[in-house]
């Protein structure tokens, strides 16, 4: 088989590699990339724990001073109530006391009246007395009880309307206590109401705070089952990372396609041999010897078409002298995954597959990585 020497086939891969393994390393994020940010998602997740906390607590603490409030808005009613009970009492008294002054005045003036008609009616009467004189002891006598029951009379007139100017004044003196009584009580009453309006404005507030607080929790609940989601979409992908090492995988992975060997790893040989050969039949599908991503898929001089698949931590496998050859570049594929059909292989004379597993720049025993048997 006349083939690329082999510093030929280094330095072709050499190039081609390092620009491949760029791109495969750009598109797809790193073990430590993924850590980096599941951290930088943690810590976001025990800040936003840490504000649902603080927020819970700010929620505990408004609810208590809520509770006190609405004790405090409570008392100012009851007490407004009484208060208006106690109002509408010293109104009603006020009312019939100003009754009782009034008739209390009314029967002072008729009193005054009757002792002002008393006195016109008797006042002649001693006039004609005195100036008729008493001719004799009989006269005398008669006159003298005729002043005796005019004082008599006029002094009992004169004890009612004293009577009845005390009563008066009693009345008086208690209807201002009523008014001074009833103007505090208003007073009180317009203080209570005002301080109750106050109070329900503070209750609407904390109210509202309240309101605030439990959005605020509810956003930050949302963030963090968003938070959580992310980690564990991370961690999903990490393990994805951990179960795709390669590394980890020597002797374990699968072969490109079972067949004959008819060219083995010799890179010191002569001629040299980067990789195997193996005799296949026609039509039998390539597939990929692990997780990766197709990095290069074009004919290379000497090798035919060529597909090379990248599995992360820089090792690459490379099939050659292919027929056919669907998966685009970029395309990630599974372990086992169909990537070309086997095509005119002229070491095996026939059709086959010539097979490469690389590390870094460096090629390495394929017969060592994959599956015995």
């Amino acid at each position: 088989m006349n083939r690329p020497s082999f510093r030929h086939l280094l330095r072709v891969y050499g190039t081609l590699l390092l620009i491949l393994g760029g791109l495969a390393l750009a598109a797809s994020p790193s073990w430590s990339s993924l850590e980096e940010e599941m951290s930088a998602k943690n810590k976001a997740l025990a800040e936003q724990k840490k504000a649902i906390e603080s927020l819970t607590e700010k929620e505990r603490l408004l609810h208590k001073d809520l509770a006190k409030l609405e004790g405090s808005v409570k008392n100012a009613a009851e007490s407004l109530g009484k208060l208006e009970g106690e109002l509408a009492e010293l109104k009603k008294e006020q009312a019939a006391g100003a009754k009782r002054l009034d008739d209390m005045l009314a029967e002072r003036e008729k009193t005054t009246k009757r002792l002002s008609e008393l006195m016109q009616t008797l006042w002649p009467i001693y006039l004609s007395a005195k100036e008729e004189g008493f001719a004799s002891p009989e006269q005398w006598a008669e006159a003298n009880r005729r002043e005796e029951w005019l004082t008599s009379l006029y002094r009992e007139a004169q004890v009612l309307r004293e009577d009845i100017e005390r009563q008066s004044q009693v009345l008086a003196d208690q209807q201002s206590v009523l008014d001074q009584n009833a103007a505090k009580a208003a007073a009180q009453l317009d203080k209570i109401k005002s301080s109750r309006v106050e109070l329900e404005k503070k209750k609407t507030q904390y109210e509202r705070q309240i309101s605030e607080v439990r959005s605020k929790k509810k956003q930050s609940e949302k963030e963090i089952q968003d938070l959580m989601g992310s980690i564990a979409k991370i961690r999903h992908q990490i393990s994805l990372q951990s179960s795709k090492q390669i590394s980890k995988l020597q002797g374990k992975l699968s072969w490109p396609a079972k067949g004959k060997t008819v060219a083995s790893f010799r890179p010191e040989g002569n001629p040299a041999s980067n990789g195997i050969g193996i005799s296949l039949s026609a039509g039998t599908p390539v597939r990929s010897i692990s997780w990766g991503k197709v990095v290069h898929n074009d004919q290379l001089r000497g090798f035919g078409q060529v597909v090379i698949v990248f599995h992360g931590e820089d090792y690459y496998s490379l099939y050659a002298f292919l027929s056919d050859a669907p998966v685009p570049v970029g395309r990630e594929v599974e372990r086992g995954e169909q990537i070309g059909v086997c095509g005119f292989y002229p070491a095996a004379k026939g059709n086959g597959l010539y097979f490469e597993l690389r590390y870094r720049q460096k090629v390495i025993n394929p017969l060592k990585w994959l599956q015995s048997g």
